[in-house]
């Protein structure tokens, strides 16, 4: 049998990530000058097309630039298989075609669902983030993850496919109603908590500037902390692409979090949904051991004074809670896994260097149920 070996560069190798405040319309000037594609699908929700998306088109014509708008519902509810063939059906339809590009304008749903729409359309075409929320600046629009949710949970059927480019304007925040701009922080406060304890530091001393968006001193500290955090991200996913160890940090609060923004039947917001997977794994890290009580009141504490939840909804069983992890993609070998704290600003790193740990069914039951008896 003969050998032959290839040598593969992925591309993109690498991206740049564009964070500024009031920049939107200067971002139209960069896909002129890169063209990243002949053609430019801008995919977006029903409530960003009205705040953002027409304008946004309206002067990418101005440029001469061949382009056309998809919408689709808001919400969690609509990050489905039909959504994405709806929309593939669409670009089909308009004939767009290898040389083509799509521009994901909107929040996390959005560039989940048009970041899985350009990893599989004609096997792959470039594709550009513009995300408007905060949890999609801080978090989702970084690291080429995407995805559509299932009935059996979220995020189960996607594709890693990175963007040829990041443009985060912190003033798209500013239309953000109170709930959603207040849990999209739980993503910053996480990577503070499993990375850069200075991080949390920042937020926990500058939150006042941060949460009231009419301060004199909002813009200059939020776009502070987006790029603080967007490091902290890129460092990261730098380190592991495709989540094979170090990448999985990222999940800490999210096995519970995700299981239970499920089992809400996404009524819970996924930041608020993190916020409380933060709160229980803070407490499954305290009671095995591995933290401080103080680390975990920090915590806990953190989430409550954000005016976040903290509680695991009484209509959710136990039982319900470990039968959903059991179908997270994070699990292995038929177990949940789970991210703990050492410290804040660091995780626990287990046995042969991993960063997870399987907790037993009975282990969780018992854990749980101190959880809600507690807190």
């Amino acid at each position: 049998m003969e050998k032959i070996n290839v040598h593969v560069k992925v591309r993109p190798g690498q991206y740049t990530i564009y964070i500024g405040h009031n920049i939107l319309d200067t971002v139209i000037n960069t896909i002129t000058e890169h063209m990243y594609g002949n053609r430019y699908a801008v995919i977006t929700d029903s409530i960003v097309e009205k705040f953002y998306g027409e304008n946004f088109v309206h002067k990418m014509e101005d440029h001469n630039l061949d382009v056309l708008l998809f919408a689709f519902p808001a919400g969690e509810l609509y990050k489905t298989r039909e959504t994405k063939q709806m929309l593939d059906d669409q670009l089909l339809s308009n004939r767009f075609g290898r040389d083509s590009a799509i521009i994901a304008l909107g929040g996390g749903v959005v560039g989940d669902v048009a970041g899985f729409v350009a990893a599989t359309f004609m096997r792959g075409i470039p594709y550009i983030q513009i995300p408007t929320t905060v949890i999609a600046q801080a978090d989702s629009s970084i690291g080429g993850k995407t995805a559509v949710d299932y009935p059996q949970g979220k995020n189960l059927i996607g594709a890693f496919h990175h963007p040829r480019s990041v443009f985060i304007d912190t003033k798209t925040l500013s239309t953000l109603d109170e709930r959603n701009y207040k849990s999209g922080f739980t993503e910053i406060i996480k990577h503070g908590l499993i990375r850069d304890k200075d991080l949390f530091t920042y937020f926990t001393k500058n939150r006042e500037y941060i949460m009231s968006r009419n301060h004199n001193k909002h813009a200059l500290t939020i776009t502070g902390l987006m790029k603080r955090n967007c490091g902290i991200k890129n460092e990261i996913v730098r380190e592991d692409e495709k989540e094979q160890n170090i990448r999985k940090i990222l999940n800490y609060g999210h096995t519970i979090g995700h299981a239970v923004e499920h089992l809400s039947g996404y009524r819970l917001l996924h930041g608020e949904a993190i916020a409380i997977g933060i709160v229980v794994e803070a407490f499954f890290s305290w009671k095995l051991g591995f933290c401080s009580y103080e680390d975990f009141k920090t915590q806990y504490e953190i989430i409550r004074k954000m005016d976040l939840p903290y509680r695991i909804p009484a209509e959710i069983t136990n039982n319900d809670i470990i039968q959903t992890m059991y179908s997270d993609k994070k699990a292995r070998e038929m177990k949940p896994e789970f991210v703990l704290l050492k410290q804040i600003g660091q995780t626990v790193i287990f046995e042969g260097g991993k960063t997870t740990t399987p907790l037993e069914e009975d282990t969780l039951t018992s854990l749980i149920e101190e959880f809600r008896k507690t807190i």
